[in-house]
C-alpha cells in the first residue's frame, strides 16, 4: 500500500514536471543561440587582431545562418576562395534570426580589432521570447532580451 501511494505520488510530480522542462528547452535554444553568436563575434574581434587582417560576420536571415571568415583576399566583405571559414552555423528550427542593423548584414572587425560598424542582430523563439546581440563602436558585445520584441533589458 505503501508503494502505490509512493508511486502515485511520483506520477503527479512527474506529470507536473514534464510539461515545464518541455517549456524550458526552447528558451534554453534561443539563449544557446545568442551566446554562440557572441563567441563568434569575440573570436572575431581577437583574431583580427592576433592575424593583422580583416574578419567579417556576415549574416543571412532567410536561412537563419551566419558565416564568419577571415577576410584576406580582397577586403571587400564577402567571401572570396582563399579566405578561412571560421564559423558557420545555423539556427536550430524554432527560432528565427529575423533583422540586423549591420549594413548590408554583415559585421566584423579591423586589424586593430575595431568594429567595421556597430549593429545588432534579432532572434526571437515564436513571438514571446526575443535576444538581441549588439555590438556598439567602440567593440563591446552585449546581449539584450525581451518578452515584447519592443521593450529591452
Amino acid at each position: 500500500m505503501e508503494l502505490m501511494v509512493v508511486i502515485a505520488i511520483v506520477g503527479i510530480m512527474a506529470g507536473i514536471a514534464i510539461p515545464n522542462f518541455f517549456s524550458f528547452l526552447p528558451k534554453s535554444r534561443l539563449r544557446s543561440a545568442t551566446r554562440d553568436i557572441v563567441s563568434c563575434f569575440q573570436e572575431m574581434k581577437l583574431r583580427a587582431i592576433k592575424e593583422n587582417a580583416r574578419t567579417v560576420v556576415v549574416f543571412d536571415l532567410a536561412n537563419d545562418r551566419y558565416t564568419a571568415f577571415v577576410d584576406n583576399g580582397p577586403e571587400n566583405g564577402v567571401w572570396n576562395a582563399g579566405e578561412t571559414i571560421i564559423e558557420q552555423e545555423t539556427l536550430p528550427p524554432d527560432l528565427d534570426m529575423y533583422n540586423t542593423t549591420f549594413v548590408a548584414h554583415t559585421g566584423g572587425f579591423t586589424a586593430r580589432g575595431l568594429p567595421r560598424n556597430g549593429g545588432t542582430v534579432f532572434i526571437r523563439y515564436r513571438n514571446t521570447d526575443y535576444r538581441t546581440v549588439i555590438v556598439n563602436t567602440a567593440g563591446n558585445i552585449r546581449i539584450q532580451m525581451s518578452t515584447d520584441g519592443v521593450n529591452w533589458n
